[in-house]
């Protein structure tokens, strides 16, 4: 079995910093081979899942082998990239922070069933130059023809990375096996299409299984303009290159360009990562209805520089400080998001950027997650409770409080803003992840750093 993992999420804390959590809690972590932010933990005792670390975004829990596609991809600030299969997020993160949250990072997965997770792991992450959609992957092509520097096709696989285990469960079959590779290829196809002349693919499954794999792209080499490349991983010893042959049938020599990581003998997920760069352009049959297009607001707009008055007098937040991002506004609801997304698409758009604030009666109501981004520019209701009234409201999501009118404040630890809190009806109330409590004995190495 893999040995626990994670990867330090950038966009809201530094390697030092977290690294010094991680030695006051006496964590002993090794770095993950080929990602700078990423550690392997020698055992998670607390468990890190519960600790203000986690709730404030500033690592995920992420496989060893699950790494390493985005490391494959190298995406770069400011670019526009694609993650098409993306749910339930922990790659698209990892993007983000790669991208430093400049740019356009558009995110899509087909299963509304996977959004609400992939949608809150974005929340959580400070993600702020992202939109979501709920597109069929094999259409992109034909939508978004030849528009992104980078795609990433995480392609849903059989997740055959253990084969005594995977083979024995119901639903696996040949006749599975088929229809899955089939998938695939026709989201390849339509990364392919939708990356510019000279763009990224990487193609990756968590399957060692060579017709998700090989297979698949000896089919694509054979018909499109791409041609693959070396990993940056390739010459660690726990990746192996993609198989020259397979059932007594040779593949072409560039397809050992790939990596592979087998589950043995290291305790590594098994997976599947292959580069592509496209070198030549298609011809794309267009859509019978092609995407319509939303424009988001500048913070000058009427309706959002209203609102933004109000969290300045409210909040303290200078809204100077909000120019140079757009929005998006509906009657409940505001969101804010890179300048790069001046529009967002009609078509099962779901979310774009972080969530700002939400309108309760009179008052705009900030979020955990944009308390957390905004920081010390919340600068007014601030409300510090002791560890004990801390530790309390964490285990139970609302402590008693002193009666009053309804008011909102912004939670601190040391003086720094980590969460909105509502007092109401005689108590503090807070909004929590399931289930979730922190460990009295983490809350000095949150304080001191």
């Amino acid at each position: 079995m893999e040995p626990p993992s994670l990867r330090i999420n950038t966009l809201k804390t530094s390697r030092s910093r977290f690294g010094g959590k991680l030695t006051a809690w006496q964590i002993t972590a090794s770095p993950h081979p080929f990602h700078p932010d990423g550690l392997i933990l020698a055992d998670d005792p607390l468990p890190l899942s519960h600790t203000l670390a986690f709730f404030r975004g500033e690592f995920f829990y992420q496989g060893i082998s699950s790494q390493l596609p985005v490391i494959a991809l190298d995406p770069q600030p400011g670019e526009t990239i694609l993650d098409m299969c993306a749910a339930p997020g922990s790659k698209s993160t990892q993007i983000a922070a790669a991208m430093a949250n400049q740019g356009r990072l558009w995110i899509n997965d087909a299963s509304t069933k996977r959004l609400q997770a992939l949608m809150a792991n974005l929340t959580a992450a400070g993600v702020m130059n992202d939109i979501v959609t709920a597109l069929p992957g094999q259409l992109i092509g034909r939508l978004l023809p030849e528009q992104f520097d980078r795609i990433l096709v995480d392609a849903p696989c059989s997740a055959l990375s253990n084969w005594p285990k995977r083979i024995k469960e119901a639903h696996w079959s040949p006749a599975y096996l088929n229809k899955i590779s089939y998938l695939q290829e026709q989201l390849l196809i339509s990364a392919i299409k939708a990356a510019r002349v000279g763009g990224i693919i990487v193609y990756s499954t968590c399957s060692i299984c060579p017709e998700e794999d090989e297979m698949v792209l000896e089919r694509i080499l054979a018909r499109y303009p791409v041609e693959m490349e070396p990993l940056p991983f390739s010459p660690a010893p726990f990746v192996r290159p993609g198989l020259s042959g397979y059932a007594g049938h040779s593949f072409a020599r560039q397809i050992e360009c790939a990596g592979r990581v087998h589950p043995y003998p290291l305790p590594y997920e098994g997976f599947f990562v292959a580069r592509l760069r496209k070198t030549g352009p298609l011809p794309i049959r267009p859509v019978t209805t092609p995407l319509q297009y939303q424009p988001t607001l500048a913070a000058d707009a009427p309706e959002i520089a209203a609102i933004l008055s109000h969290l300045h007098d409210h909040w303290g937040i200078d809204p100077a400080v909000l120019q140079n991002y757009r929005f998006i506004v509906n009657k409940n609801r505001i969101w804010m998001m890179d300048s790069a997304w001046e529009q967002t698409p009609d078509r099962t758009f779901m979310m774009a950027g972080l969530p700002l604030a939400l309108r309760k009666s009179h008052a705009w109501r900030l979020l955990n997650q944009s308390v957390q981004f905004l920081d010390a520019q919340v600068s007014k209701r601030h409300l510090e409770l002791s560890d004990q009234d801390l530790l309390a409201l964490f285990e139970h999501g609302h402590i008693p409080a002193p009666h009053g009118p309804l008011s909102y404040h912004a939670l601190t630890l040391g003086g720094r803003p980590i969460a909105a809190l509502a007092q109401a009806d005689g108590c503090f109330s807070i909004h929590l992840p399931h289930h979730f409590h922190i460990r009295p004995e983490t809350l000095a190495a949150e304080r001191g750093l």
